[in-house]
């Protein structure tokens, strides 16, 4: 008797430790299940958070170049103070910056570098590589080992690099013979090292190779003025430059030819100035978004540009790390 209860107490006992195990694998099932819906929402929030902010960020960009007709200067209110609005379980503070001043490498597309065109791309880019302190042969090699990056053929400029020079890296790849995708593309072409990316930060930007570039001459820093010398006249030093953006009246010029009528301006010859390049009004407009929610903080980076009716549109944005 005493042995049959004995078994019998064993296969209770067997019972209830599996029905417990089953519980237990159903709840870490439901716990499971749970989470991945919760993931699933936090990313579907995200994913349309990121949509709205896109929008708002075209709308907000609009609405505050429309109240002062396009133009800016660099104390700007609207450069200085970022803007947060609420939005379901998140909020979005977005911060803008005048956009405008830069050297569009993908311009130099298609320049064979003739030297007989006084205001080519390839030679703007020299003289801005020179002006921001790559003398000689280094501005040179930086220069036209990017035109042979972007260009579709396989013939080396005299300095610079074609698909030999990558074929023998670690790495074995070979040139993009397009135009540029982005700032970071330029790290795999010959000679950009982190060094030269950090002093050419500020100075080039990536737009598709037929924008035109237009110098807002109110939002211009110091650390911008090679720009004036590589894009407006050869003929303007650095240091006359920058003299010029530090002497810029307070609420910035009223208008290009206010600009052109300065006495270091007048001494340069009309024909060896490029005053086409020059605007009061941003036609690039960039903003870093922040998006907070319960999932935690998402940041992208948006630029909008500038179309033919005078609204500014969505040109491309990306998610930044930090």
């Amino acid at each position: 008797m005493s042995r049959e209860r004995g078994a019998t107490l064993l296969s209770v006992l067997l019972m209830i430790a599996l029905m417990s195990a089953a519980a237990l694998a159903a709840t870490d099932a439901l716990a499971r299940s749970v989470s991945v819906s919760r993931t699933s929402g936090y990313r579907a929030d995200g994913f349309w958070a990121a949509r709205g902010a896109l929008a708002a960020g075209e709308q907000v960009v609009n609405e505050v170049l429309a109240q002062v007709q396009g133009s800016l200067t660099a104390d700007s209110s609207v450069l200085m103070e970022p803007m947060t609005f609420p939005y379901e379980r998140a909020s979005i503070t977005i911060s803008l910056k005048d956009a405008s001043n830069c050297f569009n490498l993908n311009s130099i597309q298609g320049d064979e570098g003739e030297a007989s065109n006084a205001n080519a791309p390839l030679r703007n880019l020299r003289t801005l590589y020179e002006e921001a302190g790559f003398y000689g042969n280094e501005a040179r090699q930086l220069s036209e080992s990017l035109a042979d990056w972007i260009d579709a053929d396989t013939s080396t400029r005299p300095s610079g690099a074609e698909d030999p020079i990558y074929r023998s890296r670690a790495i074995p790849h070979r040139t993009a013979g397009q135009k540029l995708l982005s700032v970071g593309e330029v790290r795999a072409v010959e000679g950009y090292t982190s060094e030269v990316m950090a002093r050419l930060d500020g100075l080039v930007c990536i737009r598709r190779p037929e924008d035109e570039t237009r110098l807002n001459i109110n939002t211009l820093t110091l650390p911008q003025a090679p720009l004036l010398s590589a894009l407006f006249s050869y003929e303007l030093s650095v240091t006359d430059a920058e003299r010029i953006i530090s002497s810029r009246p307070e609420g910035g010029w009223v208008s290009v030819e206010e600009f052109l009528s300065l006495p270091d301006i007048l001494k340069i010859a009309p024909e060896m100035r490029s005053d086409n390049v020059l605007s009061t009004t941003a036609n690039h407009i960039e903003a870093d978004i922040l998006i907070s929610s319960a999932a935690g903080s998402m940041r992208m980076v948006a630029l909008y540009g500038r179309v033919a009716d005078g609204s500014f549109v969505l040109k491309g944005s990306h998610r930044r790390s930090s």
